[in-house]
């Protein structure tokens, strides 16, 4: 380990098995935390970048950053909710159903969301008639979910966490980690820590982004600093079985590019293993998931595609067109960075009201409401959050029927308009 400064420090052995053979496979280029969106008065605090590195090891196949970034620079004003992500909403309602009928959860029973948000998952839990609780690291977001009436105590989960749940509230029959387990920085401690407080038949859920399924449509952009971890099948098993737990089951699912839903018992749990597991983890290996080659391989034809749009901007701007992006997230802080693309974007344009009034980390883009786009009529919008490419454009035809063009950048460069 290796503490560059007070925010970043380099582990030099791999997190899971402690082994020294780790592998660079894709340098990004230095970006700030993904979702620093900040009003004009704190600018600076997005001014400074930082490493950006996929590594991975060649012993046990964990692929993740690296360079770790302190929480605390990422989350002291982290504005994401979960709302107002696209389909969101309804996938927790199917989420939610789909445990309790897997579980066999009796009306009641105590469920707990680690990294819960504003409690959107927890409201779909609760609709189901459980007992619900949440866990958020940060106190706006905790609030909300707190006024809305689903209890969520306001911190990091840690075994002092674990133990006040113990004691306050019992153990859980259903423990869920939602697109937060990457987010860990100690993943085998907190593990540990999930494992003390679920009951003795009870399951732990994680739902994470899929990298295998996300390479697929050439989706870099799901790596930023907020997301330490990029997990494989295997690679979870093996995690799960060091702390004392099995892995079950696992499915595949939409959201993310490509997600897996990844259900855990203790070691000694009652319930059968899966075939879904060695499925998934045979298709790894066929893929060459856990080989350094394939992600090598992966940022070239990544940087390929960076160099195509580079090109498609440079003719527009030469020809004194205006472009501007659409979507404010992690996500396009990762692809207006590595793309280098963020000098020829004149503002930004969001449908999440949260972000209006903002300004992006590092380039310091204004953010405004979709509207935007027919005050000013530019020419050309490059499609920042190109995984809802669909909807983005449906909402917005009356702005191609008037003359403009979008620039869809993945999976593959297209001009629509």
């Amino acid at each position: 380990m290796n503490n560059l400064n007070e925010n970043l420090r380099l582990d030099n052995n791999c997190r899971l098995c402690s082994s020294e053979r780790i592998k660079i496979v894709f340098k990004l280029k230095p970006t700030p935390p993904g979702d620093l969106f900040l009003p004009q008065d704190k600018l600076n605090l997005s001014d400074e970048k930082y490493s950006l590195i996929l590594a991975l090891c060649e012993d046990c196949g964990y692929l993740h950053l690296p360079y770790v970034l302190n929480p605390e620079v990422s989350y002291t004003d982290y504005v994401y909710e979960t709302k107002v992500t696209v389909g969101l909403r309804k996938n927790y309602k199917e989420y939610a159903d789909s445990i309790i009928s897997f579980a066999g959860t009796e009306p009641g029973s105590s469920v707990i969301d680690l990294g819960s948000n504003d409690g959107t998952m927890l409201k779909a839990f609760k609709e189901s008639g459980m007992k619900v609780l949440g866990v958020e690291p940060n106190d706006n977001i905790a609030g909300i979910a707190n006024r809305n009436g689903l209890e969520t105590i306001a911190d990091y989960f840690n075994s002092t966490i674990a133990n006040h749940i113990i004691k306050e509230h019992g153990r859980a029959s259903v423990i869920t980690a939602n697109y937060m387990y990457a987010n860990i920085d100690n993943v085998v401690a907190f593990t540990g820590d999930v494992k003390k407080i679920l009951e003795d038949e009870g399951l732990f859920v994680i739902q994470t982004g899929y990298h295998p399924e996300q390479m697929k449509i050439n989706m870099f952009d799901y790596i930023y600093h907020e997301h330490f971890s990029y997990f494989s099948v295997k690679v979870l098993k093996q995690l799960l079985e060091q702390c004392g737990m099995e892995l079950i089951h696992v499915s595949l699912h939409s959201p993310k590019g490509g997600s897996i839903r990844a259900i855990a018992q203790h070691s000694d749990g009652k319930r059968e293993l899966d075939e879904s597991v060695g499925l998934f983890m045979r298709e790894e290996e066929d893929a060459g998931i856990h080989e350094s080659g394939t992600y090598i391989r992966f940022a070239k034809e990544i940087d390929r595609r960076k160099k195509q749009v580079l090109e498609l901007i440079g003719q527009i701007k030469s020809a004194s067109h205006s472009i501007i992006g659409y979507g404010a997230s992690h996500s396009t802080t990762t692809l207006l960075h590595h793309f280098e693309v963020g000098e020829y974007i004149d503002f930004l344009v969001d449908d999440n009201p949260i972000k209006h009034g903002l300004y992006s980390p590092g380039y310091q883009l204004p953010v405004y409401p979709s509207d935007k786009l027919y005050e000013d009529k530019p020419e050309y919008v490059l499609v920042l959050g190109w995984q809802h490419q669909d909807s983005i454009i449906n909402r917005n035809k009356k702005y191609l029927n008037e003359g403009g063009k979008f620039i869809v950048p993945l999976p593959k460069l297209k001009v629509i308009g």
